[in-house]
């Protein structure tokens, strides 16, 4: 209502020609804080100051705070600062994995437009006590990024719930793309394509393949449709290979979970490692260790009336779809979704982003492929420069900050 009058009002001024004119002069000095105070060349934390000055701040406006400030923090919650050394692996990370590949991707005006204003670290979990879980991030109307448990980063380890990608890297890649959906939104289709399947109380509770089966890349994908496109766009640029093509895998069959103890976990556990048919055994989901909470999971196959196997005639398992999802195919038609919208309004290749990140993460052959160790790929972060074999490529990212020496007073 008030908005309407002042139109209306503004509309009669100027229809009984009465002139309205305004000067810088009209509005005084600004109330806002303009000095420009340089960087103290004394401090402890000059050199990443001046990092994060000349990488975030003066290209692209974004504000990297590594300090705890309360006025952008959760105060319901016990959190504990970001180490200096931490923020600064961080920081390098940060530019290496996210800002220099959108910006060979997309160009400078890309990040300029769309990049947050505040990129906020936190040391400890911001943990969830209702529903135990943990936020890894989050994102405010397109300003601001959160990072939490700055102070667990070890660049020595890339997969598991500890790792780089997990904690890091996922959420980046993740928050950006709600800052990119709330600009230019997701297809109204896609909120339909798993409609009426999305728990957004108990998704914590849910097991990775069983929401695989459904359709979703993770159960976090399985508790609203704006985090469900954002989980795909994540989970495929950061995925490696071996991972994706294990849940795609996954995504193929439907998949049961039930309440067991923890002595059937145990056994469960000790079953598995000697079974040739895991996939009838299944695996365990530990919900809660404290309180001995523990669930089964496994692929949905015929079995008898009590409870044993019922194999077909060849011998194998026979598997079985009673929801009638088929999770593979839903999915793709996710992913597709995602790589069409960034190629449409961004004009970025999905899959041109996918491989930069993953050279920049993993070791890569110079045709293109990944070599494994241990059936895993090789952390590219830790690995020793051509150049110099006694630093590593996470040496020389944070000789991007260290170059930069405070002035010790003698």
């Amino acid at each position: 209502m008030k908005k309407e009058f002042v139109v209306l009002f503004l509309g009669f001024l100027l229809a009984v020609g009465i002139t309205v004119s305004c000067s810088k002069d009209d509005l005084g000095p600004t109330i806002f804080e303009t000095t420009e105070r340089p960087l103290d060349r004394t401090s402890f934390t000059f050199p990443l100051d001046t990092f994060c000055k000349a990488n975030f701040l003066e290209p692209y406006n974004m504000r990297f705070i590594y300090r705890l400030e309360d006025i952008g923090s959760d105060l319901q919650k016990n959190l504990v600062p970001a180490s200096y050394l931490q923020s600064k692996k961080l920081a390098v990370l940060t530019k290496y994995l996210w800002y220099e590949v959108y910006s060979k991707l997309a160009g400078e005006k890309f990040l300029k437009l769309y990049s947050p204003r505040i990129i906020l670290l936190t040391g400890s979990p911001s943990v969830n006590a209702s529903s135990h879980t943990e936020t890894l991030g989050t994102a405010e109307g397109g300003l601001k990024v959160y990072l939490y448990k700055v102070n667990t980063l070890d660049e020595h380890v890339i997969e598991g719930h500890e790792g780089l990608n997990h904690l890091f890297f996922h959420t980046m890649h993740h928050e950006f793309a709600h800052i990119l959906d709330q600009t230019h939104q997701r297809p109204t289709a896609f909120d339909l394509l798993s409609n009426g399947k999305y728990d957004v109380q108990s998704w914590g509770e849910a097991d990775d393949s069983l929401r695989a089966g459904q359709g979703f890349v993770s159960p976090y994908a399985s508790s609203q449709a704006r985090e469900d496109w954002v989980e795909v766009l994540a989970g495929y640029v950061c995925n490696d290979t071996l991972q994706w093509d294990e849940l795609m895998n996954n995504a193929k069959y439907e998949w049961e979970e039930m309440d067991i103890a923890k002595s059937q976990a145990d056994s469960i556990n000790r079953l598995r490692k000697k079974s040739t048919m895991p996939d009838s055994i299944g695996h365990v989901k530990t919900i809660s260790e404290a309180a001995g909470t523990y669930k089964l999971v496994r692929k949905l196959v015929a079995r008898n009336a009590d409870g044993s196997v019922a194999k077909k005639a060849d011998g194998t398992l026979d598997y079985l779809d009673k929801d009638g999802i088929n999770g593979y195919d839903l999915i793709q038609a996710k992913l597709d979704m995602v790589r069409e919208w960034l190629k449409t309004e961004y004009g970025i290749n999905i899959d041109e982003m996918r491989r930069e990140v993953q050279s920049r993460t993993y070791v890569m052959n110079a045709d293109g492929t990944f070599p494994m160790k241990n059936s895993k790929l090789i952390n590219h972060i830790v690995q020793p420069l051509q150049s110099d074999p006694t630093k590593t490529v996470m040496d020389s990212l944070l000789y991007q900050v260290d170059r930069f020496e405070p002035l010790i007073e003698k």
